[in-house]
């Protein structure tokens, strides 16, 4: 048999202390959480809870303990398995579940739950991954010559729940478009597919100025080939995150998130030299 969580033990040792169920403080009881009834290892016998009893929960995964008010009842309060109540299986919250579930009445029935609005609340609970790109040439590009970025998406992230009113929601994040600002003005877009590196994949770039130092700029007879202001580039790669939440038939769109990622990139020159 099942013995119930940390909230289940304390509430049978407050409600042992005070009285409130005939059973020894030396006796090791629990509730079945499948007849509703406590049970003692003393004599192997059963205590039905008295009248006033809190209303415990019918299915043990309901951790959750939520206020509210019902129309006709008022206050109230009700169990669920969606995060954001007040734990009942933590320890430190049983004073507070304790207080609810013995001054409240049980609801008769948990609010509806909007799907889409607890859909956005998973998709932006995710820390959403920034692209882990690979750039080609490493350690600086050359002008003229095609710089090419890669980065592979991550695998999609799924979430799956049971709601209250009993339907099934899942939830999934998709990275869709890989973006590469390039910092010289330019910016591009593609498939994350496609976007394999050298030699042949979409993300791909030719710098036309090199960059340089300051003093170079201004002191050396090459400076005016230099970027006038830049002594790197900036390239700013990015992953946009699609979310979306199905009710077990198609799946409905809910927006996108993007993450980003900065690389600074120098840029040389490279020239023939005459004979």
């Amino acid at each position: 048999m099942r013995r119930s969580s940390p909230f289940v033990v304390a509430l049978t040792v407050a409600l042992m202390l005070t009285n409130r169920w005939p059973v020894s403080a030396a006796e090791d009881c629990w509730v079945d959480e499948v007849t509703g009834t406590i049970r003692c290892h003393a004599d192997g016998g059963t205590v039905t809870p008295p009248p006033g009893t809190p209303n415990l929960p019918d299915d043990p995964g309901l951790r959750y303990v939520y206020p509210s008010t019902d129309p006709v009842i008022g206050d109230c309060y009700y169990w669920s398995n969606l995060p954001g109540g007040l734990d009942a299986w933590d320890p430190a919250n049983d004073p507070a579940v304790i207080a609810i579930t013995t001054r409240l009445p049980l609801c008769p029935s948990p609010p509806p739950i909007d799907p889409e609005i607890r859909a956005w609340e998973v998709f932006r609970a995710w820390d959403l991954a920034p692209p882990l790109p690979s750039v080609s040439p490493p350690a600086a590009g050359i002008t003229g010559v095609p710089t090419h970025v890669a980065a592979e998406a991550p695998d999609p992230l799924v979430h799956t729940e049971t709601l209250p009113d009993g339907r099934i929601l899942r939830v999934r994040a998709t990275v869709t478009l890989l973006t590469v600002d390039w910092g010289d003005g330019h910016a591009t877009f593609h498939d994350p597919s496609t976007a394999t590196g050298y030699p042949d994949g979409s993300a791909h770039h030719a710098y036309r100025l090199k960059t340089c130092p300051a003093f170079y700029r201004h002191n050396h007879p090459s400076g005016p080939l230099c970027h006038p202001t830049l002594d790197h580039y900036t390239m700013t790669i990015g992953h946009r995150w699609v979310g979306a939440y199905s009710l077990g038939a198609a799946w409905v769109e809910l927006g996108s998130l993007d993450q980003t990622i900065s690389v600074p990139y120098d840029v040389d020159e490279a020239r023939g030299l005459n004979k």
